[in-house]
């Protein structure tokens, strides 16, 4: 009976002991769903990526990896260099960055949808999902945009 209960409770550590890794994978990785408006035919800024150290200076940047790429247009990485007065808590910096652009097919209208991973330098993780509500025209009061950079 003693065998049995010490079998048990090495059971139950081994349990907690594997559980352990996926809830520290788990805690090193956030998620987020959105949706946006895009122009057909017009490129869209989904997001913008850096690393910003506490002295003000750029970081390295975060790596980014499409997960699922859109099925009527086009979604490209760009790095670029951010203008200062961007970051408010560094006005003078101008941060090395990438930038995540959708772009969709000339004559498509309707929703589209992207999933991709931005992995720091730490290596945490952010996973973005956006579903992207593709018009002919731009809405109408909609201010002209400037997406096109970083």
């Amino acid at each position: 009976m003693i065998a049995m209960k010490r079998s048990a409770a090495a059971m139950a550590a081994l349990a907690c002991f594997v559980a352990l890794p996926s809830i520290a994978a788990w805690a090193q990785t956030n998620s987020g769903y959105r949706s946006v408006d895009a122009d057909a035919g017009k490129s869209r800024r989904l997001g913008v990526y850096g690393n910003v150290t506490k002295d003000c200076t750029s970081g390295p940047l975060p790596t980014i990896r499409v997960v699922t790429p859109p099925k009527h247009g086009e979604l490209n990485v760009r790095s670029g260099t951010l203008k200062a007065g961007r970051i408010t808590r560094c006005p003078k910096l101008e941060a090395k960055a990438q930038g995540v652009f959708y772009k969709a097919n000339a004559q498509y209208t309707g929703t589209d949808e992207v999933s991709y991973e931005v992995r720091s330098a730490s290596g945490k993780i952010e996973s973005h999902t956006v579903k992207i509500n593709v018009t002919s025209t731009p809405p109408a009061g909609a201010k002209p945009s400037d997406d096109t950079e970083l």
